[in-house]
């Protein structure tokens, strides 16, 4: 009961502040509400595929405590603008993200939430600082062959700013949905479908992690 309290209060309090954390969208939170264990470290890769927006990149995850992860992507993101000008810029990104509700401990559901920022720069077109959180429930299904496969939702709130010769900060507001599919404990995939909000059209995010 204590720690479903904590976890509440700690939702409201993403959904209230959401000044940190994660907008993570064109390569997702590229997990489900798991964290990796302390001192575990897992790396990946994957592709984001928008309707003006290409992506492609990798990532690291460490563990630093049982329920805390901290984690860094870099990419490169095509982008299309409405003039048919096409530029290819990097993206870079840090977040952290802390599991209050396990179900490896009896919990009913997995459920995390944690923040990062995370920056684009598409040169001679404009900049594009994402910072906000992310709130991740998910819930395991075990085969009998040893496989998991965990469908997960995401809620995002963040602020969006653009700079593009005049700077302009908005609130969003976006979800996910999606799964992660371990055939093993070091090799599995995910997906997800993304509702960004705002000025981000629905898009799609999907990769592959391997634990070392």
């Amino acid at each position: 009961m204590k720690k479903l309290t904590v976890a509440a209060l700690a939702v409201l309090l993403v959904v209230g502040l959401s000044t940190t954390g994660s907008a993570q969208f064109f390569m997702s939170q590229l997990s489900d509400a798991r964290v990796i264990g302390s001192d575990e470290v897992q790396v990946g890769g994957g592709f984001s595929v928008f309707e003006n927006l290409l992506g492609l990149g990798g990532f690291i995850r460490i563990g630093v405590i049982n329920e805390l992860e901290v984690g860094a992507k870099l990419g490169f993101v095509n982008f299309d603008n409405d003039f048919g000008d096409d530029h290819t810029g990097l993206t870079l990104g840090a977040d952290l993200l802390y599991q209050f509700l396990d179900t490896e401990y009896g919990d009913p559901i997995d459920l995390s939430t944690g923040g990062g920022i995370e920056y684009y720069n598409f040169p001679g077109d404009a900049t594009f600082l994402m910072f906000g959180s992310n709130t991740l429930v998910s819930y395991p299904v075990e085969f009998e062959s040893g496989q998991v496969l965990s469908p997960f939702f995401r809620l995002n709130l963040r602020f969006d700013r653009i700079d593009n010769g005049v700077d302009d900060t908005e609130f969003e507001l976006g979800f996910g949905f999606g799964a992660k599919f371990d055939i093993t404990r070091y090799f599995g995939f995910f997906g997800e479908i993304i509702i960004a909000g705002g000025a981000i059209d629905e898009g799609f995010v999907g990769g592959v992690t391997f634990g070392i």
